[in-house]
């Protein structure tokens, strides 16, 4: 395989590592299925027809359980999210709405204060059954 393929592979698997929705899960799934699924192809077969063959059936398997671990993950952070206290559900909390502003340097007499972010909480959030 030439050096660039493998360099733009690496990329596009690295690239694609910050994984946060289904799309994105599923092409890094088929992403790294079908490299690993041509190589396994390219050494059993030592073909163009068993590297794409190998290609073709890793990417699909890699796809589907790209899948899958998104799905899995939006599950598991769905539970998480519900409160329980003494074994009874509660009902959801909002998210808190929060500002950052950014304070520049400033010079109050002989004291030097670096720039620095200030968080304002606008909304704490609130009780929701939704």
């Amino acid at each position: 395989m030439d050096l660039k393929i493998k360099v733009c592979l690496l990329s596009l698997a690295t690239i694609l590592n910050g994984c946060t929705t289904a799309t994105k899960s599923t092409l890094l799934g088929a992403a790294i299925g079908g490299l690993a699924g041509g190589t396994i192809g390219q050494f059993q077969s030592q073909s163009q027809q068993g590297t794409a063959s190998g290609m073709a059936v890793g990417a699909g398997i890699g796809s589907l359980i790209g899948y899958l671990a998104y799905k899995d993950k939006v599950a598991k952070m769905a539970k998480d999210e519900k409160v329980k206290l003494d074994g009874e559900d509660l009902p959801f909390l909002t998210r808190p709405k929060i500002r950052s502003l950014l304070v520049p340097d400033t010079i109050e007499g002989n004291k030097y204060i670096k720039s620095h972010r200030v968080f304002i909480l606008e909304d704490a959030g609130s009780w929701s059954k939704d």
